[in-house]
């Protein structure tokens, strides 16, 4: 998995340098969420997904539900973003660098951004690059109570990029068999166990 996405193990059929390139040039948007005051019962219980990070670590890749819905009036009250399905979601506290692809319109916590990709960036291949470099990424955050990001700090990670976007895409394929076949290992052993 590593060699597929530093470039190191070329698939064939496709040549070509890869490239630096900052993320902040290569996505449309990138926001993070908001929060509603929790003390106030009808912010919450309506029918937009809120995601947090709790809902990001307890997740699989795609998150489709969330623990919290808001309400209208909760997301009217708060600075969260409706984020389309695709939108890939980082983590820039807590968790820091946990990611997933939202599978439903949704809104996120402002721990949480949402970034919308470009032509030139596949939101699968973001997925996947964010997670292999997780470790390093989070050693940039900036150190106090908690390490954490901020969005001009995300804006400007480099990836590390094939020269085509169909070469991402065909990088992906195999990343995803590749998570599907682990994931049917787990759940094999856990019934075993």
């Amino acid at each position: 998995m590593q060699q597929l996405l530093n470039g190191s193990k070329r698939l064939e059929g496709f040549s070509g340098i890869w490239k630096f390139k900052k993320l902040g040039n290569l996505a449309t948007n990138i926001n993070s969420g908001g929060t509603p005051k929790t003390s106030i019962e009808s912010y919450f219980g309506g029918d937009i997904p809120w995601v947090s990070i709790s809902d990001m670590t307890k997740s699989g890749k795609v998150i489709l539900d969330t623990e919290r819905n808001l309400t209208t009036l909760g997301f009217s009250n708060c600075s969260a973003k409706l984020f389309k399905p695709g939108t890939v979601l980082y983590a820039m506290y807590a968790s820091l660098g946990e990611c997933n692809i939202a599978g439903v319109e949704l809104c996120t916590s402002q721990a949480i951004l949402g970034i919308t990709c470009g032509p030139n960036l596949n939101n699968e291949f973001l997925y996947h690059y964010l997670n292999y470099k997780k470790s390093y990424i989070k050693s940039l955050g900036q150190q106090g109570t908690q390490s954490n990001l901020n969005k001009s700090m995300v804006a400007n990670i480099e990836l590390y990029l094939p020269p085509t976007i169909q070469e991402q895409i065909e990088i992906t394929k195999i990343l995803n068999d590749i998570d599907n076949d682990l994931n049917k290992l787990i759940s094999k052993r856990e019934k075993i166990l």
